[in-house]
């Protein structure tokens, strides 16, 4: 048995990352700069990417040897986005935007992770994004930490964008 040559893979650091929302449901949109909330400040922390696969068990009659399974919906977890109190409203006003009824508050969300040299290495695509939940910061006069505000989001898919797609075409359908 013969198995194909592996390529070395670099891992990407966990710190190097880049968040963009837009209005456009396109991604393409995103990378063309059509339709993008600028934002004052990067985030220090997202976590919450993943999806899951429910999992359907079936007892076929007369098939007493195993459960047939088959796969069913995913479901997505909820994304949260940390960082520092500025100046700037965008990530306040977009959930009080929903909050206040807006059918017009979803969101296109590319999470672009970066490499060592700041080049795009891979990208994530998170499509019909709402606001769910909006933390303000917790003031303490004892500490000298910054003061930081947080968003999370439920979304309804994620797609992973191979970096070169986008950066040799400029332009992504997505779903």
């Amino acid at each position: 048995m013969t198995f194909m040559a592996l390529r070395p893979s670099t891992p990407l650091p966990g710190f190097r990352f880049a968040v963009l929302f837009a209005l456009s449901p396109s991604a393409g949109a995103i990378v063309a700069g059509s339709g993008v909330i600028p934002v004052q400040a990067g985030f220090s922390q997202v976590s919450g990417l993943s999806g899951s696969i429910a999992i359907e068990s079936y007892n076929e009659g007369g098939r007493n040897d195993r459960t047939l399974k088959f796969a069913s919906r995913v479901d997505y977890g909820n994304i949260t986005f940390r960082r520092g109190v500025t100046l700037g409203r965008e990530i306040y006003d977009w959930f009080d935007q929903v909050r206040r009824g807006s059918f017009g508050g979803r969101r296109t969300i590319l999470i672009a992770h970066l490499d060592a040299k700041g080049d795009v290495g891979a990208i994530w695509y998170v499509f019909r994004a709402l606001p769910t939940s909006y933390t303000g910061p917790s003031w303490d006069a004892s500490q000298s930490s910054v003061a930081v505000e947080s968003l999370e989001i439920v979304h309804e898919g994620i797609e992973q964008i191979p970096a070169s797609e986008i950066a040799t075409t400029g332009a992504y359908g997505g779903a």
